[in-house]
């Protein structure tokens, strides 16, 4: 039987493993063809399952609206299962958003908000701006466009020759901030590096900053320090420049909050959604806009020039609209603000070991770095591949995590995503806790027995 060429880009994948062939999911579990059980601890593709596998009412809500109409042609038609799903996206959004669409990957939502930036200025004559401001280490999709926005160095180098069109700036990484700043003085320091690299390069051609509000996959669930994003909002603003929230992996509950970025006090101008907005049952993801980037389009009556094939399709639309139901009536979004506490304590247990070098996390996004030595925060050689092999051992042991790389400097620097569904309760978060400490031990014997 044909393997699938890739995995998972966290970590490279082994070409010739068999990987366990699940069969079902039921809530938080998976289980494989051998009847083994496992706790899905990174939500499929990390922060996908928020409210679990096998809920029949969701298939119900797709079926239904299957047996209607499955797609339309956009250009000439709506439908009023997609209308009032739009309305509710932006009835879910922070104060002050006025327009929503639906398409179907994290990767077009960030690469349809980009261009909403890009022609908002064009409508305004500032024909200038077409440049995006972004950070190293951060991920915002995998088309070679948004490659270059990103800043996952491994992910970037094949298509070097194609790239280096965009600024990119440090991440707020607190864990890893230079010694002898207080916190206070290393957000004046990111602050200043912001604004420094907007005059560099020319005020009146940029066009957008984005920011995941908690750096995800790419670094392992890296929480902004007080007062960064505030201060990097006023910036926008005393430049003219769009503010960009990536809650690909942070909306929807998954911090606690309708969106990641609600914990920090900013309101951005633009907001693109995915991963749990469908809960995994059908690919959909999201651009809501605020009423001031709309305004230019509607005030000209002026289309945006995005779309694609399966835009704001009504299967996407009944299958995000019943997942809203359930994160409302479950409480969903109130149970991850609270497990994700209690989670945090929980993790702080680990701290036990000497490889474990920080826990952090908001809501039900939590992440673990691993380091060599604890005092000088040395990361281990990357060929070590000290995270995949936890992850593999905590795969044995029946929780599945989502293992990285790369997050101290692009190449070196391991840690572990977890971000369990929204449904988790305090007995699961002890099993997630139990098969992550058996992980470390064994790796950890495993070390002691290398350097023999």
């Amino acid at each position: 039987m044909i393997k699938p060429l890739i995995q998972s880009m966290a970590v490279c994948p082994d070409m010739n493993k068999n990987y366990p062939k699940i069969q079902y999911g039921k809530g938080i579990y998976l289980f494989d063809a051998n009847g083994k059980r496992y706790l899905d601890g990174s939500s499929g593709s990390s922060s996908v399952s928020n409210i679990g596998h096998g809920r029949q009412e969701v298939v119900e809500a797709i079926s239904q609206q299957i047996s209607k109409v499955s797609v339309l042609p956009t250009h000439a038609f709506n439908s009023e299962t997609v209308e009032l799903y739009l309305q509710r996206l932006v009835d879910f959004a922070p104060e002050g958003f006025s327009k929503a669409w639906t398409v179907m990957s994290g990767t077009e939502a960030v690469e349809n908000a980009v261009k909403l930036a890009l022609q908002y200025h064009q409508l305004k004559g500032e024909f200038g701006r077409y440049k995006i401001i972004s950070r190293w280490n951060t991920y915002h999709g995998n088309s070679v466009f948004m490659l270059d926005i990103g800043g996952m160095k491994a992910r970037r180098e094949l298509y070097s020759k194609w790239l280096n069109n965009f600024p990119h700036i440090s991440p707020a990484y607190n864990y890893r901030r230079p010694a002898g700043l207080t916190e206070n003085e290393y957000v004046e320091s990111l602050l200043q590096e912001f604004e420094n690299t907007i005059i560099e390069t020319g005020p009146d051609t940029v066009a957008a900053f984005i920011a995941e509000p908690v750096i995800a996959a790419a670094m392992g669930a890296v929480p902004p320090p007080k007062g960064y994003f505030t201060g990097m909002h006023a910036i926008c603003r005393k430049y003219g420049i769009l503010f960009i929230s990536d809650e690909i992996l942070s909306g929807f509950g998954r911090t606690g909050e309708h969106f990641g970025i609600n914990n920090f006090g900013v309101v951005p101008d633009i907001i693109a959604a995915g991963k749990g907005i469908s809960g995994g049952y059908f690919p959909l993801s999201a651009v809501i806009a605020s009423e001031k980037v709309t305004a230019p389009f509607v005030d000209s009556k002026t289309a945006f020039l995005g779309g694609h094939t399966f835009a704001c399709n009504p299967v996407g639309a009944a299958a995000g609209n019943i997942v809203m139901d359930i994160l409302e009536r479950e409480q969903l979004i109130e149970n991850s603000k609270k497990m994700g506490a209690l989670f945090l304590k929980k993790l702080e247990s680990l701290q036990e070991f000497d490889i474990v070098g920080d826990v952090r996390g908001v809501g039900l996004q939590c992440g673990i770095e691993l380091v060599q030595d604890k005092i000088t925060k040395q990361p281990f050689d990357p060929g070590m591949n000290i995270s995949k092999r936890i992850g593999e051992k905590s795969i044995e042991n029946g929780v599945v995590l989502y293992p990285g790389k790369g997050s101290v400097d692009g190449v070196s620097g391991d840690h572990i995503l977890i971000t369990p569904p929204l449904t988790v309760n305090e007995e699961q978060l002890d099993e997630i806790i139990t098969a992550i400490k058996t992980s470390l031990e064994a790796v950890t014997v495993e070390l002691k027995r290398e350097t023999v």
